[in-house]
């Protein structure tokens, strides 16, 4: 705390002895002061855990920034209002992002991060090393079980034109390239226990069920030009499972969340996640959506269709017939039906119901029924001129009107509501025509005729209101 007082103290004198010139420099140096303190910032680094010296010609990479917060122990990462640039000579070229291009000639740059009044270096070798092939599925060893999806940055070799090499990450534009072959470690046949998903020059290992698995790299090596298939990679996908659930996608407790059956009405859609829940090795537990590496299934696709979400952390069950009912199922594991390769890759769903076989304790599986109903009237929500009635309770008016305009709202068991004020179906019975008369032609508008109370009963799919007013 003292620390902070003092870092305040000088900031507060620096930003006074700014505030006195008028000069466009001490301007900026102004600005650059505020931009500091206002994110309460000593210092700023590179992320140490992102950043790499050594790249290859032709490609980019994207860096970024962590700032030391004025306590001296908290790091948050800086992701606005820095300013990147490059030694000067550079052939390579850095934008405001961040990213940095680098050229088609080896050199050494310098890269420079401001923030405010704050800035740090870093010096980026610009390698000519040709990629020859993938020698290490990970800079360290990946821990993942079934249903889960772990980032992997593969380590290449790369080939200097005198021979030397360099053992460094994949860069970005080879990672693009590479095809991952994956098989059983116990019948050496090709495995749909786990698949590699590049995308957005990221590479992730998705366990879909658990065992023990060989992972090859096979790409294209830039510097003898033949495609090189990499030595088979040990890869355990773990267990640790200790249950599967259904929810509602829109349930953020995932610890209390639970679907067993859910009502909607035809042509509504309804989004469900599985929800897995793991044995941590400190031997606590805890819950994720695993959605996207489930296998789902439906009993009736006629009753109701199931499709992943864009981003395939929900199934979108759609209600297809009313009156009937579909059970959703969802799996983790080797399940009983034939699964296509295509459909590891781009999410498990099935025209049938997804199972695990007795006594398979390398599968879970939980399920949902989804019963469709007719869409119906719930209540009839009616206002006198703007103001809402309360059924069978009268409105007692301040004044006289010449007319009342009734407005009639219903609405439905889909959550829908629907202006029904002058629908063909609603019938409108004046129990008070001694006090207001029904304007012809227009539904729910009466003429005042005396004082008194106005009783109106407002019929609509079997709905009742009772509209009553005290007129004056």
């Amino acid at each position: 705390m003292r620390f902070k007082s003092v870092y305040s103290f000088i900031l507060c004198s620096l930003l006074f002895m700014l505030s006195a010139c008028g000069d466009a420099d001490k301007e900026k140096e102004l600005v650059d002061l505020f931009t500091t303190a206002s994110q309460d910032l000593i210092a700023i680094n590179f992320d140490a855990a992102t950043t790499e010296d050594l790249i290859s010609i032709d490609t980019f990479f994207d860096y970024r920034i962590e700032g030391v917060k004025s306590n001296g122990v908290d790091v948050v990462p800086v992701d606005g209002n820095i300013r990147w640039s490059l030694s000067d000579g550079a052939v390579s070229s850095i934008d405001q992002n961040g990213r940095l291009s680098s050229g088609s000639v080896a050199e050494v740059v310098t890269v420079t991060a401001r923030f405010g009044v704050l800035s740090t270096t870093l010096d980026v070798t610009v390698s000519a090393a040709k990629f020859d092939q993938v020698v290490k599925l990970n800079s360290t060893p990946v821990s993942i079980n079934m249903c889960q999806s772990q980032p992997i940055q593969p380590i290449a070799r790369y080939l200097n034109d005198d021979g030397s090499e360099e053992i460094r990450p994949v860069d970005n534009t080879v990672i693009n390239t590479i095809t991952w072959l994956i098989r059983n470690q116990d019948d050496d046949a090709p495995s749909q226990r786990a698949y590699i998903k590049t995308e957005n020059n990221l590479a992730e290992l998705q366990a879909l069920a658990t065992g023990d698995v060989f992972i090859q790299a096979q790409a294209k090596s830039l510097s003898s030009g033949n495609i090189v298939t990499s030595a088979d990679f040990s890869q355990t996908l773990g267990h640790n499972f200790n249950s599967l659930k259904l929810c509602h996608k829109s349930e953020t407790d995932l610890s209390t969340c639970t679907l067993s059956s859910a009502d909607i009405v035809e042509n509504a859609v309804l989004s469900i996640m599985s929800v897995g829940n793991y044995q941590a090795s400190d031997g606590s537990s805890y819950n994720q959506n695993i959605s996207a590496y489930s296998k789902w299934g439906t009993d009736s696709t006629s009753n109701a269709t199931i499709a992943f979400s864009a981003d395939r952390q929900q199934i979108n069950v759609t209600a297809n017939t009313t009156g009937t009912t579909a059970n959703i199922s969802a799996a983790c594991g080797n399940v009983e039906q034939a699964v296509s390769d295509s459909a590891i890759k781009n999410g498990v769903v099935l025209g049938e119901p997804v199972t695990c076989a007795v006594g398979n304790i390398n599968c879970l599986r939980a399920t949902a029924a989804v019963n469709i109903n007719n869409i119906v009237v719930t209540s009839l929500e009616v206002k006198a001129d703007g103001v809402a009635l309360v059924d069978d309770t009268l409105l007692v008016l301040a004044s006289r009107p010449s007319t009342i305009n009734l407005n009639v709202i219903a609405n439905y068991s889909d959550n829908t509501s629907q202006d029904v004020t002058a629908d063909t179906k609603i019938t409108y019975n004046n129990r008070s025509a001694f006090v207001v008369f029904a304007i012809s032609g227009s539904p729910g508008a009466y003429t005042v005729l005396t004082a008194g109370n106005a009783d109106i009963q407002i019929t609509f799919d079997s709905q009742v209101f009772i509209a009553k007013i005290t007129i004056p």
